[in-house]
């Protein structure tokens, strides 16, 4: 199942993309329901909801974690929080246990690993609970 992330609280919705109306945002929050919804980042649970997210997105960034993670469960918060602080960015979340496929795909060796798109093309990467390489990345992204 696929589901876009926009910006809202509960049944309360904040401000949207342009491309998105509010229509749509609420079918959305359906899609998101109980444990898919974390604040403003999207859970992707299999290949066609990762390469919608990446076609339907300008800019986005994917977090592959686990449940099991230390390291993961340290960067968790922050990538949630930042997510609501760059809007104009999609924040994805790939849980590897639940998503092997995109794992292997994505060439993934290590938890968490961050990689970053603008539109269909990886622009960067990297692996680690670093928030200020996050952070670092995530404004060198927005400046593409």
């Amino acid at each position: 199942m696929f589901c876009h992330k926009f910006l809202s609280s509960s049944l309360r919705i904040g401000p949207l993309p342009s491309r998105i109306s509010r229509a749509s945002a609420f079918k959305y929050n359906e899609c998101f329901g109980g444990s898919n919804r974390s604040m403003s980042v999207a859970i992707l649970s299999d290949k066609s909801a990762i390469q919608k997210f990446g076609k339907i997105n300008s800019k986005s960034i994917l977090y592959f974690t686990a449940k099991w993670c230390p390291p993961c469960n340290t960067i968790a918060p922050v990538y949630e929080n930042l997510s609501n602080l760059h809007p104009e960015i999609a924040f994805g979340k790939v849980d590897v246990d639940d998503n092997g496929e995109a794992a292997a795909n994505f060439e993934i060796k290590s938890i968490p690993t961050f990689i970053f798109f603008d539109g269909e093309e990886t622009t960067s990467r990297f692996m680690g609970a670093d928030t200020k390489q996050l952070e670092t990345q995530i404004a060198v992204l927005k400046d593409l």
